[in-house]
């Protein structure tokens, strides 16, 4: 281009040249043939001279400015295409160049207008998915990215329609197309077309041919998770060219990206706020709910809460089994729901336990008439894998915000109304008052905060040793778990493991035992200590789960923690009832190569056929006895017998509460395999621990010291 046109200017100059220097030479004849005065006119060499210089200064100056025009004429067109470059690099798409030159010029100036227009589009194609990708971040609902997503998808003599399938479990499509840059909704029934039709592009693309007709251009899936669930179908009677295709495949992914991040995001919400057996909202949004009715309260809007126990529930867990315990539980949720109104709250806390906001509902007469019908829907026999079953329930009632100006204190007063409840027989319903007794209220204040505990980790365990008589050395332990709070202070594991057993709490025990003996074993190896066992306490509520043995492997091989390292301590009263449940998930321990210890021997129904029919391994003496070891001889007779009578049946035993030499000394005549006790140290926390068994082990004679610290 260039090239050419340097010689087409080389050539008008050239043209020129020629041309006005023939404008002085045909003068000079003209005038020499008009009047025959040449030769006087140049009588001398200095008179032509003068002249030829003038004539050729005008002839260069006429030329210069004719080319200059040429030039300018010329170069006009390259002059406008650098100025709508310079723009384009500036990002202004909007500068057209317009020639009416027929040359190499228009077809370049054509080459870039449509270049603009190319980058233009893909300026506003990029913007607009830019757009998409800020509300699908945004965690926006649907409807906007499926709106900002058909205006973006507009074009020319095609139509856009989507046709999606927002709940997968539904039996209904919803098609969506613009009107007046407005999101326009139908629904398709899909009463002729089975779920399998809809597993891939096909049955999608069948409908859309009924919506949109035969005139399709483009099916394009809208697919997350593995499943397609719709499809992006673009409709018309002309071609789409590879950039509208680009464009609307483009498009279609971020409406997958869109369906998949909004329905991960509603599991999730549903996970931290739903109870995944009922379907009710659990413990977590429920006090978010009481919050919300407490603040409307201060602004006239009143109500009750209704805190709600079964009667009889645990009689169906232990005897059929979680899963008939689980199904009860989804019937019981149902005929809250059909108790309650639309505009009430239900809640299922946990284990058997539900809660109900009722606003508007204050006189005692109609909250009354409330509890009356749900414990009347509750008490209905209901039937489970063909078996009948009676459960009753028992309501505590507290008024907001008459009983309460906050969330904990409103949930504790109820609660203790409903023990009340249960306390008189069950299957009734009782109003919060002040009359209720100290202890009653302190226990579901305590019960709250271990709830609260448990969550913020609050609970310890310490661990206590175990000495081994025949060689003085220590190299097992008991963990115990050890709670102090910062509005109870120090709480003793006899008030607070009572409560976790009545309520589900118990069951959050068993991690955190784990967690902290694990820690324990590692800390123990990395110093070099020799640890062979540690001690774990099961309740018989555990022990009745079905699959807990199970569980509690699992979670040993989760921490990889060997089974030979831990050992399991039962009362003899988890053998007083279902003992085929409990023999059965402590054989299973057992031949996984854990030990089983019978715990405060002695202070129970126990038996010598005890000793000898159920899985156990190791006996532990009662303190009960040791103590008396120093006063009566009656109690040292027992003890030796009781030593003897285990030694015998192939039992190791172990005398609890030790804690004075002279006890010592009678247990070591006794031939007792292990003590334990503050004469050789109270529980300590994993550091301590840790430190005094590297002591001990560098120098056994530095074991027994009274109250060792």
């Amino acid at each position: 281009m260039a090239i050419r046109l340097r010689k087409r200017v080389e050539r008008h100059l050239l043209t020129l040249l020629g041309t006005f220097a023939l404008v002085p030479i045909s003068a000079i004849a003209y005038l020499g043939i008009y009047d025959g005065s040449v030769p006087a006119m140049f009588s001398s060499v200095a008179q032509f001279s003068q002249f030829a210089v003038v004539a050729t200064t005008l002839t260069l100056i006429t030329a210069a400015v004719s080319v200059g025009r040429i030039l300018r004429r010329n170069l006009q067109p390259l002059t406008a295409l650098q100025d709508a470059i310079r723009q384009l690099t500036n990002g202004n798409y909007s500068r057209r160049i317009s020639i009416d030159k027929h040359d190499e010029f228009k077809s370049l100036t054509h080459a870039f207008n449509a270049m603009t227009d190319q980058f233009e589009e893909a300026q506003k194609s990029s913007q607009s998915l830019a757009d998409i990708d800020r509300l699908i971040l945004s965690s926006a609902d649907l409807d906007p990215v499926l709106l900002k997503v058909l205006i973006s998808a507009q074009m020319e003599a095609v139509e856009i329609t989507l046709i999606l399938r927002p709940d997968m479990e539904s039996v209904l499509l919803a098609t969506y197309r613009l009107k007046n840059r407005q999101l326009v909704k139908d629904t398709i029934g899909l009463l002729e077309i089975t779920d399998d039709g809809l597993r891939d592009i096909d049955g999608y693309c069948d409908i859309a041919k009924r919506v949109c007709g035969e005139n399709t251009l483009e099916y394009l899936p809208i697919a997350g998770e593995g499943m397609i669930s719709g499809v992006l179908v673009a409709a018309g009677d002309r071609s789409l060219t590879g950039g509208e295709s680009k464009y609307l495949t483009d498009l279609a992914d971020r409406l997958s990206v869109a369906v998949t991040n909004i329905s991960r995001s509603d599991s999730l919400y549903q996970q931290a706020h739903f109870d995944a057996l009922t379907g009710l909202i659990n413990r977590h949004a429920f006090e978010d709910k009481l919050g919300e009715s407490l603040s409307r309260s201060w602004r006239g809007e009143k109500g009750v809460l209704l805190f709600l126990d079964l009667d009889g529930f645990k009689k169906v867990n232990d005897t059929e089994g979680h899963k008939a315990g689980d199904r009860l539980l989804v019937i019981i949720s149902d005929r809250l729901r059909e108790s309650l109104r639309e505009i009430d709250v239900i809640a299922r806390l946990g284990g058997d336990e539900f809660a109900m906001i009722v606003p508007g509902c204050e006189d005692d007469k109609s909250v009354s008439v409330l509890c009356e019908r749900i414990i009347s829907s509750i008490t209905k026999p209901i039937i489970v894998d063909r078996m009948e079953h009676s459960i009753g329930a028992s309501i505590g009632v507290a008024v907001f915000p008459d009983d309460g100006t906050n969330v904990e204190e409103l949930i504790m007063k109820a609660d203790s109304a409903m023990y009340r409840a249960k306390e008189s027989g069950g299957a009734r319903f009782v109003f919060y008052d002040d009359t209720l007794n100290e202890a009653n209220r302190h226990r579901v204040f305590v019960e709250s905060r271990l709830r609260n505990a448990i969550k913020e980790g609050e609970l310890d365990v310490h661990f206590q040793p175990k000495l081994k008589l025949a060689d003085r050395t220590v190299e097992n332990a008991e963990a115990l778990l050890r709670w102090t709070d910062a509005k109870l202070g120090v709480v003793p594991p006899d008030t607070f493991v009572p409560i976790a057993e009545e309520t589900s709490l118990i069951y959050d025990f068993m991690s955190i035992l784990v967690d902290k003996t694990a820690s324990l074993f590692v800390s123990a190896e990395q110093r070099g200590i020799t640890l062979n066992t540690v001690a774990i306490n099961i309740s018989q509520k555990q022990l009745m789960a079905g699959g807990f043995a199970l569980s509690l492997l699992s979670l040993l091989d989760r921490r990889n923690l060997p089974h030979r390292h831990i050992e399991i301590e039962v009362t003899e009263s988890v053998f007083a009832k279902d003992t085929q449940q409990v023999v059965h998930e402590l054989e299973i321990l057992r031949q996984a190569g854990m030990k089983i210890a019978l715990d405060d021997f002695g202070t129970g129904f126990s038996s010598l056929n005890m000793l000898r029919e159920r899985p156990l391994d190791v006996v532990k003496i009662d303190r009960s006895f040791i103590t008396e070891l120093e006063t009566s001889d009656q109690a040292r007779i027992l003890v030796q017998h009781l030593i003897s009578i285990a030694a015998t049946l192939g039992k190791e035993v172990v005398a609890e509460g030790v804690e004075t030499e002279v006890q010592l000394q009678h247990l070591i005549i006794a031939k007792c395999d292990y003590v334990q006790g503050f004469l050789v140290s109270k529980a300590k926390p994993e550091e301590e621990f840790i430190r005094m068994l590297s002591l001990w082990q560098s120098d056994r004679n530095s074991i027994i010291l009274k109250n060792a610290s």
